[in-house]
């Protein structure tokens, strides 16, 4: 009986041509689909549509839907409000409003003269105090000053060892009385 009531429905059925299709916008921008279904979308093409609703209700585009020879025109937000996912389209264009937004402000702030001139002033103090320190260590090392490395303790690995440290390696001599070099230590 279940066999009957099956091909009874598969009969009734037509290929129509899916739902996404009847979407464009004014300058002819469509979803692209030309599928054909017995169904009310192709599938996967709720989500073509959605997608297609999103960017052109972003952009804030009139959207044209044509059935049976009939076109009406309405924002994005209209037309999807039909369907079950009408709410994630309005979410989805205010997301994207949103971003539009913090984008256009990030930019007015990344052209902004006054930032501008302030991150000129930076780095041109960063180069005189570079050039300063350049400078000093070369009038020190004229004059005979060298700096003596200072002992510390440092833990190498899970022993603490005595040693000097020199920019970012640390020289000890180990229990056999090598002299070790590493880069991997912590002060104590």
């Amino acid at each position: 009986m279940a066999a009957k009531n099956t091909a009874a429905k598969t009969a009734q059925a037509e290929p129509a041509a899916c739902t996404c299709s009847q979407f464009a916008t004014e300058d002819g921008r469509t979803t692209g689909c030309a599928a054909e279904t017995k169904r009310l979308f192709a599938p996967g093409h709720d989500a073509k549509l959605k997608s297609f609703l999103i960017r052109m209700g972003a952009e804030g585009v009139e959207i044209i839907r044509t059935t049976d020879g009939i076109a009406s025109s309405a924002d994005a937000s209209t037309h999807a409000a039909k369907f079950a996912f009408g709410h994630m389209v309005a979410a989805g264009i205010t997301r994207a409003e949103g971003k539009a937004a913090a984008k256009a402000q990030r930019e007015a702030a990344k052209n902004d003269p006054a930032k501008k001139a302030a991150k000129k002033a930076l780095r041109q103090a960063k180069q005189a105090m570079t050039a300063a320190l350049d400078e000093a260590k070369a009038d020190a090392g004229a004059r005979g000053y060298k700096r003596e490395p200072q002992e510390v303790t440092a833990k190498v690995g899970r022993w603490e060892r005595t040693g000097t440290v020199e920019g970012d390696t640390f020289t000890y001599t180990d229990a056999k009385g090598a002299t070790k070099t590493t880069t991997k230590f912590q002060l104590v």
